[in-house]
């Protein structure tokens, strides 16, 4: 490939958006101050004194909350695409909005407290089993923070929820969710018997003032963007290509097109070359649909009861495919090991030997993570 000039790279990276939200370059005063308090928001989260031990800093709560950070900062702005398109500036800070991420979650997810012994039918075959095997002397093998994560139960089945609610297919409840859980979280710290110090509300602050500035939905002009890289693949007439372009902008605003709506625009574009009778306009109609799904697809079929549609490809809405898969394959891996990992596990939430309940936390962890597999799958 053709590496690009310096000038066409910086005015690539210095871009426009289109729309007075968001970060527009390099050059833009948001990109400075929306980096500055990301950086400050991560230097006062580091400065709290659940932090701190002895005088020294010291992060005691493992790799997997640094992955579930990383996971939601993933989810929110490659997924969901609510802080610019992955490019550029938006990318930079993207990145840097991980390094707060990591500390706050770390902090409100810290819990002393551990699960009770259980007395369980299954618990006791299970450690047989284990002693029998000499499968105990491989736990010391494992990594302290694997072993840590199921050693406190309420952590375990927070990542587990969080997985859970950024899997669903709605934005709307994905964010109701997350906002639900990360609240709780915070609640728990300000419910505590430790007050939070100023540094973890002062950080939150930054980090909060930072995403309101970077927030941009760009949904809208990736959809385009994909559209018309994807009618450029293959050539057509003029006329053809301004019929897709309108069903394709139809079926952006309305959600979808009818098979009357796509005679109309064609009926429309050809008027110019003719009166055309209604089965050659059929015909001409059933010609661009057939390019829509199979050549181009940008339009895929979707039936009801009040008949067959023209609905847009989802895949069209998102762009760079590698940084949205890093949101969903994360998420999608750890919730099946935590899974699998939870239900071998001889230790339990409720004792196996209380009927009905005894399997209920087992089954809870099971549902959870079905449901994050079936959506990650559907995208």
């Amino acid at each position: 490939m053709k590496p690009l000039p310096l000038k066409s790279t910086r005015d690539w990276l210095c871009a426009s958006e289109g729309n007075e939200q968001g970060v527009s370059g390099f050059r833009s005063w948001r990109f400075w101050v929306v980096l500055a308090l990301y950086l400050v928001g991560f230097l006062l989260f580091a400065r709290d004194p659940f932090f701190w031990r002895g005088g020294v800093f010291s992060y005691q709560q493992g790799m997997v909350t640094l992955l579930l950070a990383f996971v939601i900062t993933a989810s929110l702005c490659w997924e969901m695409m609510l802080f610019g398109p992955p490019r550029g500036a938006n990318l930079l800070l993207q990145f840097a909005m991980c390094l707060p991420a990591f500390l706050f979650l770390a902090r409100i997810t810290a819990s002393p407290s551990a699960p009770p012994p259980d007395v369980g039918v299954v618990s006791v075959a299970l450690t047989g089993v284990f002693r029998f095997l000499q499968l105990d002397k491989l736990l010391s093998y494992i990594p302290f923070w694997i072993r840590d994560l199921f050693a406190n139960w309420q952590v375990t089945l927070f990542f587990m929820v969080v997985m859970a609610a950024l899997s669903f297919r709605k934005l709307g409840i994905r964010l109701s969710l997350l906002f639900l859980l990360v609240a709780g979280g915070l609640f728990s710290v300000f419910a505590g018997p430790v007050a939070p110090s100023g540094y973890l509300i002062g950080g939150l602050l930054c980090v909060a003032a930072g995403m309101a500035l970077q927030f941009s939905r760009c949904e809208r002009t990736v959809y385009y963007e994909n559209i018309v890289d994807r009618l450029a693949a293959a050539p057509c007439d003029e006329a053809a290509l301004r019929c897709m372009l309108r069903i394709a902008v139809q079926g952006r605003e309305d959600g979808r097109v009818s098979e009357e709506g796509v005679r109309r625009i064609v009926k429309s574009e050809y008027a110019a070359f003719g009166d055309f009778s209604p089965a050659e306009l059929r015909g001409m109609a059933a010609e661009i649909t057939g390019r829509l799904l199979g050549e181009y697809r940008i339009m895929r079929i979707n039936g009801g009861g009040d008949g067959l549609f023209l609905v847009p490809e989802e895949e069209l809405c998102r762009c760079e495919a590698l940084l949205g898969g890093l949101a969903v394959w994360p998420r999608v891996f750890f919730t099946l090991g935590v899974a699998i990992i939870w239900v071998m596990l001889p230790v339990d939430l409720i004792p196996d030997s209380v009927p009905f309940l005894g399997a209920l936390d087992d089954a809870t962890v099971t549902i959870l993570s079905g449901i994050v597999l079936k959506n990650a799958l559907n995208k």
